[in-house]
């Protein structure tokens, strides 16, 4: 499985009453864990986050660590596929992994009375799986079909090409499943020798959501992992650098309705500027309110799909806007976009839209936190992405503390008309 990296982070605390106690603990074993303990719940949610993702495959075998993420759940030091998955079930547990472009993620939902059956199973998948060659060529032969599924979704796929020129020559820019020719490159020498670079404890992060105390996790883990990775180095990624240079291209294609990405690429942002970067692109088109939606889609009619999309990652940003529509509207559609764009970076925002923003983002993320397995992985992917646990009172502050000329401003000096770049697929 795959996870685009959406601007989305839940946090967990509440501004007014302290219902839960959160703990950060880099254990002797090298590994970090963050815990919170909420008295209240039933169930808990695990999760066990890895810092590495397609950004850290090898070259020539682009969608490696995709592919190992599936790997692991085949076969581990005492079990097969088969029984993993019955003993899951058998515990009343939902487990699942997704690999983004930065770090792959385990976890699993299930009842406090299993949580021991459950922590053990999850640990033995990530920390003692077997790599047999027929087991990865079964995997491989699942991630085919998987990338030969999103050729045939034309949004998957316009979203793969404009990473391609727009990332360039880094290893942002290709598909987090990799392409076939670069999966049949992989074997099982390769899979033993990414993991034994990258499943180490120093890239690790364990993150847990439940009523036990925060001490029995972190004796659990001390415990079960007692293999201390000191000696191997963290995870460490050439930055990006943010190049002025704009592409458009067009694409014939067997669909049939014509389909636009547009994209630009921003410098890495502050966590101040991360969510002036998340209300841009809520008004411009990720709500019904925005712009893009409005005139786009309400006011002219020529669209049925249109929104626009912030991912960010650790030392840089991108945003895209995505539309779908007849060929014949294809122009017209264009024209609108890139004339909302001008009108945006000369006028920006009014103080009605940035209230409105400011709602929704509190709103969304506060309403949010009833969902374990997102607010355990949000831990996870601050942490891994962003290096630090973010609580929603600072959450809460930094929104609540933008102004409108601050938020004008970041458009003004981010958001330049010409700075974007164009994907089109036409109808063959």
């Amino acid at each position: 499985m795959i996870r685009k990296n959406k601007f989305f982070r839940l946090n967990n605390e509440l501004t007014e009453n302290k219902l839960s106690e959160v703990n950060i603990a880099q254990l002797d074993n090298g590994i970090l864990a963050v815990t919170e303990t909420i008295p209240y719940f039933n169930s808990f949610a695990l999760g066990i986050g890895v810092k590495v993702g397609s950004r850290d495959d090898y070259p020539g075998k682009e969608g490696i660590s995709h592919l190992l993420e599936h790997c692991v759940f085949r076969r581990t030091k005492n079990y097969e596929s088969k029984q993993i998955n019955e003993l899951f079930e058998r515990y009343g547990a939902y487990a699942n992994a997704f690999t983004t472009k930065e770090y792959t993620a385990y976890y699993v939902r299930a009842l406090n009375h299993n949580f021991q059956n459950v922590w053990d199973l999850l640990f033995e998948i990530v920390f003692q799986p077997k790599f047999e060659t027929p087991d990865i060529a079964k995997e491989k032969a699942i991630v085919k079909e998987e990338i030969r599924s999103y050729n045939e979704d034309p949004e998957e796929e316009i979203f793969d090409i404009t990473d391609k020129y727009l990332f360039r020559k880094t290893k942002l820019s290709h598909p987090i499943v990799g392409k076939i020719k670069s999966l049949e490159s992989i074997g099982r020498d390769d899979i033993i020798n990414f993991y034994s670079n990258f499943y180490n404890n120093s890239n690790i992060v364990v993150a847990y959501i439940g009523n036990l105390d925060s001490e029995v996790i972190l004796n659990r883990i001390s415990k079960t992992i007692t293999n201390p990775s000191k000696s191997i180095l963290p995870t460490t990624r050439k930055a990006i650098k943010i190049e002025k240079q704009t592409f458009s291209h067009t694409f014939k294609r067997q669909f049939l309705q014509s389909h636009i990405a547009f994209a630009m690429l921003l410098p890495k942002l502050s966590t101040k500027e991360r969510y002036l970067a998340a209300i841009t692109n809520l008004l411009l088109g990720d709500c019904s309110s925005s712009r893009l939606y409005k005139t786009i889609r309400e006011k002219s009619a020529l669209v049925y799909n249109v929104f626009s999309l912030l991912t960010l990652y650790s030392d840089c940003s991108a945003i895209y806007i995505y539309s779908t529509m007849h060929a014949k509207k294809q122009q017209k559609t264009l024209e609108q976009i890139r004339k909302e764009l001008e009108i945006l970076h000369q006028r920006g925002f009014t103080e009605s839209e940035l209230l409105l923003a400011k709602e929704q983002i509190k709103s969304t993320t506060i309403m949010a936190l009833e969902n374990y397995s997102e607010r355990m992985q949000s831990i996870i992917k601050s942490q891994l992405t962003f290096g630090r646990y973010e609580p929603l009172a600072e959450t809460i502050n930094i929104v609540d503390s933008i102004t409108l000329d601050q938020l004008n401003q970041f458009v003004l000096q981010n958001f330049k008309p010409e700075n974007w770049s164009t994907i089109i697929f036409e109808p063959k």
